[in-house]
């Protein structure tokens, strides 16, 4: 499900970029885990996902 998902935002923003001037590859996109369990975000990462944020540092350190 977040692999597909994934692919589809990615086409997405690629479609906008590029009605925009800009180049896809330009385009970042931050995954926020905010709630989200670990499994979850292990499924992102093996999606390709690389960049992720957090609302809090404590947080973040438990899902590094």
């Amino acid at each position: 499900m977040i692999l597909q998902n994934l692919q589809k935002l990615k086409s997405r923003i690629a479609g906008a970029a590029q009605r925009s001037g800009r180049r896809p590859e330009d385009v970042r996109l931050l995954a926020v885990t905010k709630t989200v369990p670990m499994d979850r975000i292990r499924e992102a990462i093996s999606a390709g996902q690389r960049l992720f944020g957090e609302n809090y540092v404590q947080e973040a350190a438990k899902k590094l």
